[in-house]
């Protein structure tokens, strides 16, 4: 929902801070991994190759704090076009789609490894993507 959505409701300031730590975590972990991270940025139109990630702040069920892997910007294109001409089942689609479930069980295994409670969502609306559901500081 978007923010300007009369019915969308932010989630508390303790809440926001928590999930934007939380961001800001994940995304030095992947970094420290090799892996290039990005925090999601509506401004701007297409989103970097490697990890992006992004801290929903709403108060409903669907807010946290999740990963998405982007593929370089010729296979998304390649897989785009495909997916407009409704071509379901072009290689370029399997293709994107199985690099994003292998990065995402990758991002699974190297965010669990720092201490992350990191699962592949459940969620049908965000194929492929890691809900990061909170962090134990190994420091700690």
């Amino acid at each position: 929902m978007p923010l300007s959505d009369p019915g969308y409701e932010k989630a508390s300031p303790d809440v926001t801070s928590a999930r934007n730590s939380l961001a800001a975590h994940v995304r030095q972990e992947l970094e420290r991994a090799g892996i290039p991270a990005a925090l999601l940025d509506m401004r701007t139109p297409a989103s970097p190759p490697g990890a992006e990630i992004e801290c929903d702040l709403g108060a409903d069920a669907a807010g946290g704090v999740f990963v998405q892997w982007n593929a370089g910007q010729s296979l998304r294109d390649a897989a785009g076009e495909s997916l407009m001409k409704q071509d379901f089942q072009a290689p370029a689609v399997k293709h994107n789609g199985a690099v994003g479930s292998a990065m995402c069980a990758a991002m699974v295994g190297i965010l669990r490894s720092a201490g992350f409670q990191a699962v592949e969502s459940e969620d049908d609306m965000r194929p492929f993507t890691v809900a990061v559901e909170g962090w134990s500081d190994p420091a700690s």
